[in-house]
This record gives structure tokens, C-alpha cells and sequence, in this order.
């Protein structure tokens, strides 16, 4: 059963304008108690109303309007229901009519497709079928909450390849490294597109798109001058391997639950996370016995960002049709004769599980466990390698066992440079077939790129990281990969929505960054400037104000939950902000956009202002002789209260804690999550982050606790110097401990997430959590026993990480 169960049918264009994150407020005669993700169902009809205030929020046209809204009787997005509203006086924003009741909606997600939905008006419950499929549509859309794909005992490797094939500058060389994060249709890589100065009509580089664009992290060296040039790491054979039996096992599930031979096909050829879409590799599938379909080709007023129209390109192939229908045979012969089998043998043993979803449990196991299974991933893999000959240029080197592992190429031409770098980071309709994005571990590439707008040169390496994604439940808390790459580079830039500012995603990195002493390096570009508009808004100045008023609940909270965080982070936003619009076109100041001159005129005077801050090196904060005191006791008890609340999630996640405020996860994720940590490419299932959630409380309750030392050695500091000495200690010990947390709960216990991941059958459930609760959580972090002291093996470990640590910056442990 899915996790999401309840619908809101909204006429059109609310539909639309809810699921592109335009109107967060919706108005209803009556209220709810429920809050959470619902689906949004677009009803039967278009409100003119609703249609002229849309027009007048958003700036589009009736016809523009018209031509999105189409959409009728399906639930077309998720969103998060934050809260409801029913004070008459209250300030809801220009959506809410003070007449009604306001339901506040946040996090809004179009779904990759609409799904069909029968025509019930207002807030309802969807049948199980029907949730399960806006589910499996919602993993279409999402994205992980992650600054870069996580790649687990090799990560350094491909590092120092690549290093080795492209030296990455650092301060020697005058360069300071720059990382952009941003949720989903924020505009991060259309930022870098401009500090890049590419086309988006011509060049592409970066690609862009509405939903899911960069899965890679892209390095980007800006040079004075020189040729263009580029490396390239790929993912190995095994992770590769791992993914495709996923795909197999989600195709053979849709052939369980009597889906239709498209969304067979689908699921075997891209996976659900979008992270390895193998259609972009080895194009599309015909469906057997299908003729073209003339309502699927595009005009060419409906292409998009300079999409060219190749119907040619876009044609399926026959190699991967042949492919994929004998794959799908085969997984369709295996799934029923399993059936047949589990059926039978289902005998006597507990499980308090719907018998249909044991079935759905042990069908996967045998699945994935298949001679079928492995020779279709043998199959697929030989076609992805053969892809690798569409390479006529630069250096592709493989491994021992012969997997393309790197490329390399350096060319003085820019325009055949970006056209060949394309092949692997393009995710372009018009080059399915042809493109190695899906393999991609990670891109780095060097040249005088400028745009015509920088007043000066900006000797910066920009990164482009995966974004910031909508992922339920997991933007509390940022990922292993992207927490590291805070420590790593000299700048973070924050690149957020002016128009749905400081949602939970950004708001995350803002709280880590600033408990973990990389709170100076924080800037803030909010983007979409232009589309914030109200009659109350009528000066550049206004806009500014209301767009920096939505900090300042998430300045509260920090306050209270965080301390001196709060003074690092409104600091940041008063000295380091940026605001901009229409950046998705060409901005020169020969050709100022006619229609805005000022707003163009304007953003290019703030990109310009964000280079200039970005490449001056930050002047740290002189602190005094004094240096803080602390008891070795104050620590532990921080620990305990990481700890405690630790197990208190956990615990409720397995269902082991009945009295738990956390919700029970459900099976298949809790499994998911066990096969992920034991393949070993990861440290996480969607949000469903043990390392992560157990590194984050200590990293905040340290930080408290670094805030309250018994006493200085010397006359106390002042505010700023306080704030630079306890930063300096949480970024220290944050590196350690955060090593320590990787051993402990990712790589040590291996063996234990494989053996867990193995468990089947009836009452693999209960063995599933008994194994993660006993031999892995508190083996390596054990409870507080009632009464008696937290001193155990991992205590010891955190006080010694912090000895270390005070050895090292000076400070005194009693």
C-alpha cells in the first residue's frame, strides 16, 4: 500500500498553478486535521475566476493558461500540506480569499505523468491501486536530497583519476572552488549556464530541464585562456549491474500488479530513482505489434530551451526493441511460474502482513536471485558497453576487467567541445540512443568559458552538484556525499526560488552549514525575481523585503534550536545575497531585453556583484588568547542526547517502539534500504538515512554544547569571536566524527546489511528489524541503560575524537 493516500480536487488552473510551486495557498469552505503530502487532483472544469487571478499572480497569459491546463480528471502533482488557516484576519499571501478557509500547501511535485483519477470532488481517499500508482509516478518525478551520488569504497579512486587525467587548481593557483545547490526548479545550472556564458538556444552546457537534470557532479575550471578540456569517470561494472537488477525486478513487479506492456517496458529500460535512465543510452523500445504514433511527435512551437525537432532520433531502436520484448518474455514466464510456486508453498509461519504482500516480498527475492534475472543484466550490460564505440574522440580508458572506466580529451575548438561534452551530460530527446549520461560518475571540464556580462575575470571552479530534491521526509537532513563537500569547498552557493523562499531542503544546508563552522562560506542567489509581483510590491526594495521576510521564522527556529547558528546565518543573508530574473535568457548589456531593460540591466549588475564576492577570500575572524573550557561530561551528555535520539527513530521506523512518535516504515522500504547498504554503493534509501540521521544529531548537539563551556582561560570573548572559536571546533570534530559514523553504522556492519537484506519468507520482516536494531544500531551505538552511566566503546570514540581535536585548535577537555 502506498504511503500516500489522500487527494484534493482543485479545478483548473489551481492544478497547474499548485503543481508548479506558483500557489501555495487553496481556498475551502472547510478545513482538515490531516497534514502531509496529498495528491492534487485536477478536476473537471476551468474556473474563470481562478484563471484571471492566475493570470495576474503568475504573469501568464489566458492563452498560456489554456494551452498548460488541459489536464482533467487526474491527479497531476504531490504536495505538502503544511497547514490550515481559518483566522479571517489573517495575511495568507495574495492566493487566499479571506472569506475561506486556507489550506497551505508546500514542496509541490508534478508528477512525470498525469494519472487518471475518477471524478470526486474535494478532499477524498484514493483507492489503493490508484495511490499506488501516483506512488510509483512520484519516485518517477523526485529527486534525492543529494549534493552528489554517493559511491561507496572506490569514491577516492575515481577522484584521483580524475585528477590525475585534469588537476583541479586550488589556492596555490589563485582559484577558489565554488558549490551551487538548489532544489528542483530552482535554476541552479541555468546559474552556472550564465557564469559560463553558454547559449541555451545553441550550446546547452549544462543541460536544463523542469524536472531531474544533473545526476552527476560537474566540475567546471574557469581559464584565462587555453584549450578545452575535459574528464570523465564512469560508474563501474557492478554499480551498473546493481541498478539493472533493479530495473528488472520493477519491470517484473509491474508484471505482478497486471500493468500495461508500455510501463513494462519503462521500468526495465530507466530506473525509478532517474539517476540511470538506460533509454538515454540505448534509446526506446517499440511496443510489439506498434505502428507510429502521430499524437506523440511535437510541433515545433511546443519544443523547448532550443530543442531541435530530429523525429529521426527520436524513432525507437530496433536492437533495443529486440532487447527489451525478449527481456520482458522472459521476466513475464518468470514471474508466473514463481507465482505458481510461492502459492504453494506458502505454509504455516507469522507475518503481519497482507498475504498478497508476502507474495509481492518473496516474488522479489526469487526474482533477483533468477538465472533469467542475471542474463538479462548480462545482455544489457554487453549493450551499454557497445555503446561506448560511439566515441570517435579523445581517450577512453578501461579497467582490468575491461569496463570503460575514464575519458579524456582536450580541443581547441569551443563549439565541437560542447558539442562531444554533451553526449555525456545532454539528457536531450533528440540524442536518445547516443548518450553515456546514465554512466556518469562524474564530469570535470576546463576552458575560458565567459560570459559577456562579467566585468572581470573570475579564476573559479564552479560545481554543479545533484540538486536538492523533493524527497519526502529526507530534506531534514543533508546527505554523507554533500555534508563532505561543505568541508571541501571555499564558497556554498544557495540558489533558491524567490518565489517559494527557504524551503525545508535549502533551510537543511543552512542549519548544517552553520553547525559545522561552514556558515561564512554561505551565499545566497534567489532566483525567479522577476515573478515576484504584488500590488504591495511596487520597488525593487519591496520585492527584496518580502522575499527576506520568509527567513525569518527559519531564523527563530534556528535560534532556539541552534544558538550563535542564527547570528552566522542572518549575517550571511544581510551581507551575501543576490537577486535575479529571466536568467534563462541571454543577458549582454549590448542587447538589453527591451521589454526589461532595468530587470536585465539589474541582474547582470548582481551576477556581476556574486562573482566579485565570490572570488574574494574570506578574512577570518581574529580571536583573542582566550580559549573555552569544557568537562568531558558536558560531552557525554550530548552524546546521550544524540543517542536517545537515534534509537528513538529507529526504533519507530522498524516498529520495534510501539510508543514512538515515528511512524513504522513500510517493509519494502525498510528491505530497499538493506540492499542498498550492502551492495555498497550507498548510504541511503530515499530518506531513510542511518548514517546521515545519527551524524546530524551529534553534529547539533555538540554544537549546543560547544556554546557552554565552564569557563575561558582568559577574559571571555566577544560575540564574533565566541561565534569564530566554537565554528572552528564543530568543523574540526565534524570531520572526525563523521568518519567515525561511517565506520561504525555503513562499513563495519556490511555483512550484517547483507544478511539482513537476505532474510525472506514469513516473518522476514520482525528478523529484518531484530538484526538492524541488535547487530548493527546497538552494537554500534549502545542505548542508555536507566541509572547508570553512558560509557561504553562508542562514547570513548567521540571523547577521544574530541581530545584530538583540542589538541589541535588549543582549547582545554577537564
Amino acid at each position: 500500500m502506498a504511503e500516500l493516500s489522500w487527494a484534493l480536487t482543485v479545478p483548473q488552473p489551481a492544478a497547474w498553478a499548485i503543481s508548479q510551486g506558483h500557489q501555495t495557498v487553496y481556498n475551502r469552505q472547510s478545513g482538515t486535521d490531516q497534514r502531509g503530502w496529498i495528491a492534487v487532483c485536477a478536476g473537471s472544469y476551468l474556473d474563470d475566476d481562478l484563471k484571471r487571478l492566475t493570470n495576474r499572480l503568475t504573469g501568464r497569459s489566458p492563452e498560456s493558461l489554456d494551452a498548460h491546463c488541459g489536464e482533467r480528471n487526474a491527479i497531476v502533482a504531490v504536495a505538502r500540506l503544511v497547514d490550515v488557516c481559518e483566522a479571517r484576519g489573517c495575511d495568507c499571501g495574495p492566493w487566499a480569499d479571506k472569506r475561506l478557509i486556507h489550506w497551505k500547501l508546500a514542496d509541490a511535485v508534478p508528477l512525470a505523468e498525469p494519472v487518471p483519477a475518477p471524478h470526486i470532488v474535494g478532499h477524498w481517499r484514493m483507492p489503493a491501486d490508484l495511490a499506488d500508482a501516483v506512488e510509483q509516478q512520484w519516485q518517477l518525478t523526485e529527486r534525492p536530497i543529494t549534493g552528489d551520488e554517493v559511491t561507496r569504497g572506490t569514491q577516492r579512486d575515481f577522484l584521483a583519476v580524475r585528477d590525475e587525467l585534469l588537476p583541479l587548481p586550488g589556492h596555490a593557483e589563485g582559484y577558489r572552488h565554488v558549490l551551487l545547490l538548489g532544489t528542483t526548479g530552482a535554476g541552479k545550472t541555468t546559474v552556472v549556464r550564465q557564469l559560463l556564458g553558454t547559449d541555451p538556444e545553441t550550446e546547452r552546457f549544462p543541460s536544463t530541464s523542469t524536472a531531474k537534470t544533473t545526476v552527476a557532479d560537474t566540475e567546471i575550471i574557469l581559464t584565462g585562456g587555453g584549450p578545452f578540456r575535459a574528464a570523465v569517470m564512469f560508474a563501474g561494472r557492478d554499480e551498473i549491474a546493481d541498478h539493472l537488477r533493479d530495473n528488472v525486478w520493477e519491470a517484473a513487479r509491474a508484471v505482478f500488479e497486471g500493468r500495461s506492456q508500455e510501463v513494462i517496458q519503462n521500468r526495465l529500460l530507466d530506473h525509478v530513482s532517474q539517476r540511470y535512465r538506460f533509454s538515454y543510452l540505448l534509446g526506446r523500445a517499440a511496443l510489439p505489434g506498434a505502428g507510429p504514433d502521430l499524437d506523440d511527435d511535437l510541433d515545433d512551437d511546443e519544443l523547448v530551451d532550443g530543442q531541435a525537432s530530429v523525429p529521426a532520433a527520436r524513432a525507437t531502436d530496433p536492437g533495443t526493441t529486440a532487447l527489451v520484448q525478449n527481456a520482458v518474455r522472459a521476466i513475464e514466464h518468470v514471474v508466473t511460474t514463481q507465482l505458481e510456486n510461492i502459492r504453494n508453498a506458502a505454509g504455516a509461519g507469522e507475518d503481519d502482513r497482507p498475504f498478497e504482500e508476502y507474495v509481492e516480498d518473496e516474488l522479489e527475492t526469487r526474482v533477483r536471485r533468477s538465472d533469467i534475472c542475471e542474463r538479462i543484466v548480462d545482455a544489457f550490460l554487453h549493450a551499454v558497453e557497445n555503446r561506448f564505440a560511439l566515441l570517435a574522440e579523445g581517450d577512453l580508458r578501461h579497467d582490468p576487467d575491461g569496463w570503460p572506466a575514464s575519458w579524456s580529451w582536450e580541443c581547441a575548438d569551443r563549439a565541437e567541445f560542447l558539442r562531444v561534452i554533451t553526449k555525456f551530460s545532454s539528457n536531450q530527446a533528440a540524442f536518445f540512443g547516443r548518450l553515456l549520461t546514465p554512466l556518469v560518475n562524474g564530469i570535470r571540464t576546463a576552458g575560458p568559458f565567459r560570459p559577456v556580462w562579467a566585468e572581470h575575470e573570475a579564476r573559479l571552479v564552479l560545481i554543479d552538484g545533484e540538486g536538492l530534491g523533493h524527497t519526502p521526509g529526507s530534506i531534514a537532513e543533508v546527505s554523507t556525499p554533500l555534508r563532505k563537500r561543505l568541508d571541501e569547498v571555499d564558497a556554498i552557493v544557495l540558489v533558491d526560488n524567490a518565489q517559494q523562499p527557504m524551503q525545508a531542503a535549502p533551510v537543511a544546508v543552512m542549519r548544517t552549514a552553520a553547525a559545522t563552522g561552514n556558515g561564512e562560506k554561505l551565499f545566497f542567489l534567489f532566483t525567479h525575481f522577476d515573478l515576484v509581483k504584488g500590488d504591495n510590491l511596487g520597488s525593487f526594495s519591496d520585492r527584496e523585503r518580502h522575499v527576506l521576510g520568509s527567513a525569518e521564522n527559519v531564523l527563530s527556529e534556528v535560534r532556539e534550536e541552534l544558538g550563535l547558528a542564527e547570528r552566522t546565518l542572518r549575517r550571511r543573508l544581510d551581507e551575501a545575497r543576490f537577486f535575479v530574473g529571466g536568467i534563462d535568457r541571454v543577458l549582454d548589456p549590448e542587447r538589453v531585453d527591451p521589454v526589461r531593460p532595468k530587470a536585465s540591466l539589474r541582474t547582470m549588475r548582481q551576477l556581476n556583484g556574486l562573482l566579485a564576492a565570490l572570488t574574494e577570500e574570506a578574512v577570518p575572524v581574529e580571536a583573542g588568547p582566550a580559549r573555552p573550557v569544557y568537562k568531558s561530561g558536558q560531552l557525554t551528555d550530548a552524546v546521550l542526547e544524540a543517542v536517545r535520539a537515534f534509537h528513538i527513530r529507529w526504533r519507530g521506523a522498524l516498529g520495534v517502539s510501539l510508543d514512538s512518535e515515528v511512524p513504522k516504515r513500510h517493509w519494502s522500504s525498510i528491505k530497499a534500504l538493506t540492499r542498498r547498504l550492502s551492495e555498497g554503493h550507498t548510504d541511503e534509501y530515499r530518506d531513510l538515512r542511518p548514517a546521515t540521521s545519527l551524524r546530524t544529531a551529534l553534529e547539533y548537539a555538540i554544537f549546543r554544547m560547544l556554546q557552554k563551556p565552564v569557563r575561558w582561560t582568559g577574559p571571555e570573548p566577544d560575540g564574533d569571536e565566541q561565534e569564530a572559536i566554537v565554528g572552528d571546533i564543530s568543523n574540526a570534530l565534524g570531520r572526525r566524527l563523521g568518519k567515525l559514523v561511517d565506520r561504525l553504522i555503513t562499513e563495519d556492519p556490511r555483512p550484517d546489511w547483507t544478511r539482513a537484506y537476505e532474510e525472506h519468507g514469513k516473518g522476514s520482516t520482525f528478523r529484518r528489524a531484530q538484526i538492524l536494531i541488535g547487530d548493527i544500531y546497538e552494537r554500534a551505538i549502545p542505548r542508555a541503560l536507566r541509572d547508570e552511566p553512558y560509557e561504553n566503546r562508542f562514547s570513548r570514540a567521540v571523547l577521544a575524537a574530541f581530545e584530538e581535536t583540542a589538541a589541535e585548535l588549543d582549547f582545554i577537555v577537564e
